[in-house]
């Protein structure tokens, strides 16, 4: 019992026994119920007080496992991170590898385009090759049927090959009449491909020659081959699309071991000269 509500109790028991007036004994009554009504509240309030303590405590140790559960939830989450950083490392190597694979695929791609396209220059090229082929072809069909010349592909060049023996008499470089002739059936289909140039080779046999004026085949073939392109000229082709080559024996077509293989030997070839603009490689590369 608090000091003050035991003196005021112990003060009202003496006013009574001395026989103290009523009114004072009332008011030492009226204080001591005061003075409870004040201890009741105060113990209200502090059992309140308790009350809310221990609702603290509960609170602060559901904190606590919060607390412990967000620091697992931390823990994993940088566990995670690490693990993600690493990955993202690995992703950058990778990224590096594919970028690097990219370029070369982008390269090879390039590359076979190009390539692509050269094919089809080439193969433009062939084709229009082949069309000037068969129209020369077709002009000297009747000269061919006739076998008086032949059209071929060597070494890549469109030839005519006139057999020398129908156009010089042996050791000769003038023109037979029959070989005039011939020549100026090949000049005018010639001179529809005002376009193209044309060389005229001359070649020989292995037959040696040695005169005053062909001190060797060289100037036998040289020879003959001027005197099909002055032919060629009078007939009426351009004489800025001719020129004239001899190389005696050292090109044959055949053994020359044979009667047959030096009459092979002994021609007149007149040669398509390749335009360059229809070799786009060897143009690039010059």
């Amino acid at each position: 019992m608090p000091a003050r509500l035991t003196a005021l109790v112990a003060i009202a028991l003496v006013l009574s026994a001395c026989g103290v007036r009523k009114d004072l004994h009332q008011a030492a009554l009226d204080a001591i119920a005061e003075d409870q009504d004040r201890i009741a509240a105060m113990t209200a309030e502090v059992d309140a007080c308790n009350t809310a303590v221990a609702g603290l405590d509960q609170a602060l140790e559901q904190c606590k496992g919060e607390v412990a559960v967000l620091q697992g939830a931390r823990d994993e989450v940088l566990a995670d991170n690490t693990a993600l950083r690493a990955q993202l490392r690995e992703l950058g190597a990778d990224l590096d590898e594919l970028s690097e694979a990219q370029s070369t695929l982008s390269t090879m791609l390039s590359d076979a385009e190009r390539a692509l396209e050269e094919a089809r220059e080439r193969q433009a090229a062939a084709d229009a090759r082949d069309a000037i082929y068969r129209r020369l072809k077709d002009s000297l069909q009747a000269m061919i049927d006739a076998g008086k010349l032949d059209v071929r592909i060597a070494r890549g060049r469109m030839v005519i090959d006139l057999k020398q023996d129908i156009l010089f008499a042996s050791g000769e470089a003038k023109v037979s009449e029959i070989g005039i002739d011939t020549l100026k059936a090949v000049a005018i289909a010639l001179a529809e491909f005002d376009e193209r140039q044309f060389q005229v080779e001359g070649h020989t046999d292995n037959i040696p020659i040695k005169t005053s004026r062909f001190p060797s085949n060289w100037e036998l073939s040289t020879a003959r081959a001027v005197a099909v392109v002055k032919l060629f000229i009078d007939a009426g082709m351009n004489p800025d699309n001719l020129s004239a080559a001899g190389f005696g024996e050292f090109q044959p077509r055949a053994d020359n071991a044979s009667d047959e293989g030096r009459a092979l030997n002994r021609r007149i070839e007149v040669v398509m000269v390749p335009d360059l603009q229809l070799l786009p490689d060897l143009v690039d590369s010059l």
